[in-house]
Parts: C-alpha cells; sequence; structure tokens
C-alpha cells in the first residue's frame, strides 16, 4: 500500500484541507484498527463510540458528525464513496508490459491494440478485436468476431463467446462465462426437448463489472444487453435477450431468467430471483432471497419477500390468505 500527503488525499476525494497538512498517511483502514499514520471513515453516527476510541490521525466524516472527530475531521457528503476513492489511491494496479506471450493462439485477422497484454495459453479467435490498453490474463478463450473495449482488463479462465462486444474500462473475474447458449428449448409431442440454436449475442456497455463465475446468455435472436456503469457481483445467472440497465448493482447468486428487463439504478440482493419476461421499474430495490413473480411499474420503491417453503397448494392457500389480510389493514 503506498503512502499519500493529506493534501494529495483531500485533493483526490474533494475535501477541504484540514489545519493540519503537513502529514503524510501510511494506510486507510477501519476505526479499530487504525494508528496515527491512518485515515478512517464514519458511515454513520451509531458508530460514534468507535470512532471516539479511534487513534486514525485522521477521520472522513459527514459534517453533522464533525464535533465527534476532536480536530480529526475531513468533511465529505459521502465518506463511504471517499473511502471508495482511497482505496484506489492507496491500491494502485502495478501495470503490465504491452506484449502477447507467444503461448497464445492468435487466429486469422485479429487486432490487437499496441498497449494490449496478452498473457499466456490465451485463444482468441478470427476478426476479433482487442483495443488499445486491454489485458488479457491467462487461459481466456475468446471467440470469433469478438470486440473487447479500450482499458478493459479479462482475469483467468474467461470464456467469452462468438460476436460478444465488452465496452471499455471493463473488470470481468475469473471463470466468468459471457454469451453461451441461452436455455431454449421445444417440447415435441413425444416428449422429447428440441433445442432452439441461440443466434443473438451479448452486448455490455462501458464501466461494467461482472463477478467470478457468473454467466451471461447469448440471446435466442436479440442480443442479451448490459448497459454502462452495471455491477454485477459472483455466480450470477443473466438468462438470454435479458436487459439490464445502466448502473444497476446485482448481487451474488442472483438469477434472472430470459427476456427480463431491468431498469436503471436497480439494486438487487443476493440470492434474489426476478421471473422471465417481467419489467422492472429503474431505481427498483429487491432485498436478498425475494422472488419476483410480476413486473413492477412504479419506480423507486422496495420489495421484499421470504415465505416457508410449502407444498404447492398450500403455498396458493397461504398467499391468498395473506394477501386478504393484507387488504383488511390497508
Amino acid at each position: 500500500m503506498s503512502s499519500h500527503s493529506i493534501e494529495e488525499i483531500c485533493s483526490h476525494i474533494g475535501s477541504e484541507l484540514p489545519s493540519e497538512r503537513n502529514v503524510i498517511i501510511k494506510n486507510i483502514t477501519s476505526l479499530k484498527n487504525a494508528d496515527s499514520e491512518s485515515i478512517s471513515f464514519v458511515t454513520k453516527s451509531s458508530f460514534k463510540d468507535d470512532l471516539k476510541a479511534s487513534q486514525a490521525r485522521f477521520l472522513i466524516v459527514r459534517k453533522e458528525d464533525l464535533y465527534l472527530c476532536e480536530g480529526r475531521g475531513i468533511i465529505h457528503a459521502n465518506p463511504y464513496l471517499a473511502y471508495a476513492k482511497l482505496t484506489q489511491l492507496f491500491n494502485p494496479r502495478t501495470p503490465l508490459k504491452p506484449s502477447i506471450d507467444p503461448t497464445a493462439i492468435i487466429e486469422q485477422d485479429v487486432t490487437i491494440g499496441k498497449t494490449a497484454f496478452i498473457g499466456p495459453f490465451n485463444c482468441i479467435g478470427k476478426l476479433s478485436v482487442i483495443e488499445e490498453g486491454v489485458i488479457v490474463m491467462s487461459h481466456v478463450s475468446i471467440g470469433s468476431n469478438v470486440r473487447i473495449g479500450a482499458n478493459t482488463r479479462v482475469h483467468p479462465n474467461v470464456t467469452i463467446g462468438n460476436d460478444v462486444v465488452i465496452g471499455g474500462n471493463c473488470e470481468v473475474f475469473s471463470s466468468a462465462s459471457i454469451g453461451t447458449d441461452g436455455f431454449g428449448y421445444a417440447e415435441s409431442s413425444e416428449g422429447e426437448w428440441k433445442k432452439i440454436i441461440q443466434t443473438g449475442s451479448v452486448v455490455i456497455g462501458d464501466n461494467v463489472d461482472i463477478g467470478s463465475n457468473t454467466v451471461i446468455d447469448r440471446g435466442a435472436i436479440n442480443n442479451t444487453i448490459i448497459e454502462s456503469g452495471t455491477k454485477i457481483d459472483n455466480q450470477v445467472q443473466i438468462g438470454h435477450n435479458c436487459h439490464i440497465g445502466e448502473n444497476t448493482v446485482i448481487a451474488g447468486c442472483v438469477g434472472i431468467a430470459g427476456s427480463a428487463v431491468l431498469g436503471s439504478g436497480c439494486r438487487v440482493g443476493g440470492a434474489a430471483m426476478i421471473l422471465g419476461h417481467l419489467h422492472i421499474a429503474d431505481k427498483t430495490t429487491i432485498s436478498p432471497g425475494t422472488m419476483i413473480t410480476k413486473s413492477i411499474k412504479k419506480s423507486g420503491e422496495k420489495f421484499t419477500s421470504i415465505l416457508p417453503f410449502l407444498e404447492h397448494s398450500d403455498w396458493l392457500r397461504f398467499a391468498s390468505k395473506l394477501k386478504q389480510f393484507g387488504k383488511k389493514h390497508d
């Protein structure tokens, strides 16, 4: 972890300088683990006891909590956002020398930017474009006619299917799979399942993060779309033809069935489920473990539903009674 002057820190997070200006901070840490060379932050007034006991040299706080800091406070409207910015300042990435490892398999008519890094044992299909500053670590499979935007980082063991488009400044973590076949089958009169060839692809915007072991299916006909600024956690399943709006956050183990549409700025808690072909309004919050079974039309609302496991007919009766109870108490 690097060291920085308090002047540099305040400039980086957009805060005014404290009276003590000639101070070097060596790390950012929690209130309890901070020492006289540390900076820490407070998100809620409920942490005031920890704040008072903290040994941190400086504390990033909201204006209303400044009185608790005994002259060590740095005011910021969003201390957690300031903390996020400082993690990047204190932990800069080691740059990789542009190169193409000799073990990489590069097919015909592939374009690779001069400042890109292609690590060992990668395979890049024909007609693909790898733009400037892209980092492809190792054991990555990239299909044909793929485009990866500038400064995107692809971690080991990622699979990217044919015709996928990934924007700039994205990060795809280990073992994610983008552009694999969607789950499409038609049942015959004999009860057999006939595969529907998935002819769409996946289009991902800029500044998108995709967690480890997450799967984003290619579209059946139209493309699956992930708009810019969206952050997707580990082990998430996004079905074919889904459309995820910009700056949406999706936590681990969420399942989104095919053709669901999520608006911009949504927040989806861990292990939540969204059924197919539903439309979720902008800025909707879905609590962890919640199953969404119908479209949400009004933006900015929060939904929570965690019910016990029941035999289906019992669950239907329970749900009906619960709905009647709700109407009586509206």
